[in-house]
């Protein structure tokens, strides 16, 4: 049972959106494999990040 009706509106959300892991700096600007550099993103805003910091 969710908290609050926030909550379920975010669990809906992650499971019709992929999880991934997204680097903050990104592979292309420097950024490691580091798990400091390492955040959970839904892969479409994934995506459209693209290669920004």
């Amino acid at each position: 049972m969710p908290a609050s009706r926030f909550d379920l509106a975010h669990a809906t959300l992650w499971k019709k959106q992929r999880p991934t892991l997204d680097h903050i700096r990104p592979k292309a600007a420097g950024g490691s494999d580091a798990p400091g550099n390492l955040q959970l993103a839904h892969a479409v805003c994934n995506w459209r990040k693209g290669a920004r910091l």
